[in-house]
């Protein structure tokens, strides 16, 4: 209730909860859909969509990291750049995993591009690390 927007921009705060979380909630309903017993039953049925609502929210939030980095650029490495790095590979990896449970085949692409966002922010992330630790 107390999360600060304006920490996106600085990266100082907690984006990653907000991103992790959002994340963390849809893969544990991408893994409720998968339980074969469930299928056909009315709270599978219910828990779809609000698994496919959940990783909306989520990439959603992709979205506004991808965007804070682009338009607030922190060229220096700082430990923080983490709190962006994480929930953007449990976006990606959460969008793969909807796709097979909820059978939505369509998000695999989506999830693929999301996989290599998080990729490519990971090693610059790593990178920054490294040259931190040699400096």
């Amino acid at each position: 209730m107390r999360f600060d927007l304006g920490q996106v921009r600085s990266g100082a705060g907690d984006q990653w909860v907000a991103g992790g979380t959002l994340a963390i909630s849809a893969l544990a309903g991408a893994k409720l859909l998968a339980v074969p017993a469930w299928r056909g039953t009315a709270l599978h049925d219910a828990l779809r969509p609000l698994t496919l609502v959940t990783l909306a929210l989520s990439v959603c939030w992709y979205v506004v990291l991808v965007f804070a980095e682009a338009r607030w650029p922190r060229l220096r490495y700082d430990m923080r750049r983490w709190a962006t790095v994480f929930p953007m590979g449990m976006t990606a990896v959460v969008t793969l995993s909807v796709a097979d449970a909820a059978a939505v085949g369509w998000l695999r692409t989506p999830g693929q591009v999301l996989l290599w966002g998080a990729v490519a922010a990971w090693v610059i992330t790593l990178v920054g690390l490294v040259r931190h630790l040699a400096a």
